[in-house]
């Protein structure tokens, strides 16, 4: 290049620093900037060309396709350990899914030969869209059982309450002993034949009981809700977090149930009940070796009893009631006012989840409650229980009872009760629950019409109707064998007793006016 054509660049590059407001620094800012980037591209290259393939890739070293003809599914070692062993890892396009594994070996031909089986099996799953991690029987129930305790809740009917979680683990378990009996233990769900399930009920059937031995056998509607309650945890976790797929989904059988709704529940007579609260009152609370808490502690559980018969509460509800919750009722007669209370069942109380009112003449029986605490010197608030534990260690922790010791209790007067003569079981269950049922049977043989009844226990029209059909039968048996049977012969015989005495009638007539016509032809002849 010549000197003139030199300072011809020189004078053009001046002009065009000049024009975009640059001067001779800034150019050779610029320059040195340039030479930076282009020296460290130059370094960059020099290092990748002296390294080795392995040393390239950190995680993907000894990398191998086990299919040759297909690039989804390779093995190798993860260069950022030192164990050597081999991984697979499986990629499905379709659903942009990867599925990695370690295949615990360091023999090349093992892993490839794993590798292999896991590329059949998963390769199904990332096609179906099932969850790539496989679970066992175990596994799945607590999953399900984790699900469910963060539903728990006090309020019924709001999530789950915590005496239904601890009966859900109970049903769960005759599912992981059945699947243990057919040694399944170990096995994932997917691979367990759905047909397994067929028998499940029957199995259930055929167990010996451990509890409750007085029938031979679980009730079906039991075990058909250990049943519902598997099939519904296969459905919330199994399929819906596809574990399996619906092809996988176990198939269950309940088993046949009798048609007659009537309530199993063996309840006490009217006169049987009268003379076992008679014995409660007479003898077991005046029994001369029991010191004063004994006995007042028996006053109080006869007047539960008694309650819980007047009110037709569940158990449950009786046990949380509390003194802010019994109020008289405004709209009564004074008289009524002082027979009657109103027993409020909040919604946290309420197996429906709704509340309710009870009205029954109970206002004698509560004031007998509250003498005998006082005896013991015991002074309650609105807001506690009424029925508290009167243990000396748990007095003024308003502790309520809990139901084993009511049940306790009422073994103890039932058993006494029978061995004075006062009544005979006859076979009958006799539980605490009995009391509602007898409740519903006492107030329908009184007439109580159906929806009020419902309203009271807390429960619906069709489960009075279909429970207790038999009671309202009889209570209408005078209306529905009108016109039939010894009805119809009353009928008939107060109409033939009409037409004999309507002939008597007109025979006396007659004779009468006989006897008349012939008194006055004898005067006529005088």
């Amino acid at each position: 290049m010549t000197p003139l054509q030199d300072n011809s660049n020189i004078n053009a590059l001046a002009s065009l620093l000049e024009g975009k407001g640059l001067d001779a620094g800034d150019f050779i800012e610029v320059i040195n900037a340039l030479a930076n980037i282009k020296r460290r591209d130059a370094e960059k290259q020099t290092k990748e060309e002296d390294k080795t393939p392995e040393i390239r890739n950190k995680i993907f070293v000894d990398k191998e396709f086990v299919i040759p003809t297909r690039e989804d599914c390779f093995i190798y070692r993860d260069g950022r350990t030192k164990s050597g062993r081999y991984f697979v890892r499986i990629y499905d396009g379709k659903k942009k899914r990867v599925f990695s594994k370690s295949l615990g070996t360091t023999n090349r031909l093992e892993a490839i030969h794993l590798a292999e089986q896991l590329y059949v099996e998963t390769k199904g799953k990332l096609g179906k869209g099932v969850a790539i991690k496989s679970i066992t029987t175990k596994e799945l129930i607590n999953i399900y059982l984790n699900q469910r305790f963060k539903e728990v809740s006090d309020i019924p009917h709001n999530g789950i309450t915590i005496k239904s979680y601890d009966a859900l683990i109970k049903k769960l378990k005759y599912w992981e002993a059945y699947i243990s009996h057919k040694k399944h233990t170990k096995t994932k769900i997917e691979n367990i034949p759905p047909e397994i399930g067929k028998h499940f009920a029957e199995w259930i059937y055929e167990q010996p009981k451990k509890f409750y031995t007085a029938t031979e056998y679980r009730s079906r509607e039991t075990i058909n809700q250990i049943v519902a309650a598997t099939k519904l945890m296969y459905k919330s976790v199994a399929l819906e977090e596809k574990y399996i797929t619906l092809a996988e989904f176990p198939i269950f059988k309940n088993l046949k149930l009798n048609r007659e709704k009537t309530h199993k529940r063996d309840i006490l007579e009217p006169d049987e009940y009268a003379a076992i609260m008679g014995w409660i009152r007479d003898k077991w609370c005046r029994e001369a070796e029991i010191d004063e808490l004994e006995m007042v502690k028996r006053r109080v559980y006869g007047l539960y009893l008694s309650l819980q018969y007047n009110l037709g509460a569940r158990n449950k509800e009786m046990l949380g009631i509390r003194w802010r919750d019994i109020s008289s009722i405004k709209t009564d007669t004074p008289e009524y006012q002082r027979i009657n209370r109103s027993v409020f069942i909040p919604t946290e109380n309420s197996k429906t989840g709704r509340s309710r009112y009870i009205v029954a003449p109970i206002a004698e029986k509560i004031e007998r409650i509250q003498k005998w605490y006082q005896r013991l010197g015991i002074e309650w608030k609105p807001e506690d229980y009424v029925f508290i534990n009167l243990a000396k260690t748990k007095r003024g922790t308003n502790t309520p009872y809990q139901q084993p010791a009511m049940e306790k209790r009422l073994k103890q007067v039932l058993t006494g009760s029978e061995a004075a003569g006062v009544w005979k079981a006859n076979g009958r269950n006799i539980t605490q629950y009995s009391a509602r049922h007898y409740y519903a049977t006492d107030r329908l043989r009184e007439g109580l019409d159906i929806y009020n009844l419902a309203v009271n226990m807390g429960t619906s029209v069709e489960y009075i109707q279909s429970t207790y059909s038999h009671i309202t039968a009889l209570m209408k048996s005078e209306e529905i064998t009108k016109g039939q049977g010894i009805h119809k012969v009353k009928e008939e015989r107060a109409k033939n007793k009409a037409t004999a005495e309507k002939a008597i009638e007109v025979a006396l007539k007659e004779i009468k006016d006989n006897q008349y016509s012939k008194d006055k032809v004898e005067n006529k002849g005088e």
